[in-house]
């Protein structure tokens, strides 16, 4: 296996002694949603992807992708992290989805052949394998567990939307922000922390400013700067490097 492929091992259950099994309600994980579908396949299926795909560098920052573009590559990410969101008339931004190694992503538009609906950026320094239209439907042809198996991971991400939506409407602000951050913690734990990690703490190894967990929760930027003022005060989470970790991880899921 490749050292991309390695890089993009799945999203562990269990960090630091932490069980991130199940930190949703419900039979649907947000793990199954963020599944990790290049290390689900076996060597062979692995081989002719990437036979058949290219690797694109992206700087942060970077478009891959923009709203109104013409759709013709699948993607999934070998390293870094791909951020997908939708600007509103009025020039608001509304994330999406974060996707991390491992994962595909545009498949929604390239069936039709429609226009892509919404921008993908690099939110660091990011690799990411590029696949034809054609040769993706060849793939799945050839390969029909791996077909099965992207499907099941789009029906869980619309599941967990689903689920996100329900927790928009009954969850506090305080209840989002934990969820997201334990969240978070489980899916980015693939990728090595660079500040490093004490034992007993979750990385949350993506970069998200204040904006973008408001703009992910439906809730204001004031409102999160001062919930998380109030994690930080109490000693369950702190600011490491531009990102998150957390140290008191049962406070968090008390919260949920």
């Amino acid at each position: 296996m490749s050292a991309v492929t390695k890089t993009a091992a799945n999203s562990v259950a269990v960090i630091l002694g932490h069980d991130l099994s199940s930190i949703d309600d419900g039979d649907v994980t947000w793990s199954d949603a963020h599944a990790n579908f290049l290390s689900s396949l076996s060597q062979e299926e692995i081989q002719d992807l990437l036979t058949c795909s290219r690797l694109l560098v992206l700087k942060p920052r970077d478009h891959l992708f923009r709203a109104g573009d013409h759709s013709k590559d699948v993607y999934i990410v070998a390293e870094g992290c791909i951020r997908l969101f939708k600007v509103s008339p009025t020039g608001k931004e509304t994330i999406l989805w974060f996707n991390f190694p491992g994962e595909l992503f545009g498949m929604a538009e390239i069936w039709s052949g429609s226009q892509r609906q919404v921008y993908a950026i690099a939110n660091e320094a990011t690799r990411v394998y590029s696949i034809r239209r054609q040769d993706f439907i060849k793939f799945l042809g050839a390969h029909p567990e791996a077909a099965m198996k992207a499907i099941g991971i789009l029906s869980a991400r619309v599941r967990a939307l689903g689920h996100t939506l329900g927790g928009l409407a009954s969850d506090n602000v305080e209840t989002r922000i934990a969820r997201l951050l334990m969240r978070f913690a489980a899916i980015s734990s693939a990728t090595r922390c660079s500040s490093g990690v004490n034992d007993a703490e979750l990385c949350v190894n993506v970069r998200l400013r204040h904006q973008d967990i408001a703009n992910l929760i439906g809730a204001s930027r004031q409102t999160v700067t001062t919930t998380l003022l109030q994690l930080r005060k109490l000693g369950a989470v702190r600011m490491v490097d531009h990102h998150i970790h957390i140290v008191q991880a049962d406070h968090l899921r008390c919260l949920f």
